[in-house]
């Protein structure tokens, strides 16, 4: 988004409007359409054999504001190989997880400007493949002194939600964005 790139301190008041069927459709598109059901047990094939009135539905409900999040399926996966103990996971409705990938998008576009050339985590088009050639290219081309490597054991299991909803609305002051954002 060029406004968020070319004014840094701007708050973006009214981005509610870009969540229209077309939108939706749009990141429908996008999405990963593989994953489990959610507390429905709605599969995102039986979602999406009536899309179109699915995402006008919900554009409805979000414009007279009677939108709803469903409760998230909460499911024990086993931590990676090496690692003891199961970690909780999180799984939205179908239409759930299709409202907060596009919001996302949302705040990709605003967020994306303040980021760093340098910082690879969670960005679109970014990977930690990508970060590690980065990292290989200057450990190869310039010199290096130090190297160190950080894990941030435990984050989104101690996160503090005000204080990140905060800083998002330092940028965002869209009272319907904030508030969905909220319900996640």
């Amino acid at each position: 988004m060029e406004k968020a790139k070319s004014n840094p301190k701007l708050r973006f008041t009214w981005l509610a409007h870009l969540l229209t069927p077309e939108f939706l459709a749009d990141t429908w598109k996008q999405m990963n359409r593989r994953g489990a059901s959610g507390v429905d047990g709605e599969t995102m094939k039986e979602f999406e054999q009536d899309l179109d009135t699915r995402v006008q539905e919900l554009c409805e409900r979000l414009k007279r504001g009677s939108y709803r999040a469903p409760p998230v399926r909460r499911v024990e996966i086993p931590k990676g190989p090496g690692k003891a103990g199961t970690r909780p996971l999180g799984i939205p409705t179908a239409e759930d997880r299709l409202l907060q990938r596009a919001i996302a998008r949302i705040l990709e576009a605003v967020f994306e400007a303040d980021f760093l050339e340098c910082s690879y985590g969670f960005r679109p088009g970014r990977s930690p493949h990508s970060a590690l050639r980065e990292l290989r290219r200057i450990i190869v081309t310039k010199k290096v002194g130090h190297l160190f490597e950080a894990d941030i054991r435990g984050y989104f299991n101690h996160i503090q939600h005000d204080w990140l909803q905060a800083m998002v609305a330092h940028r965002i002051a869209d009272p319907l964005i904030l508030r969905l954002i909220g319900k996640c």
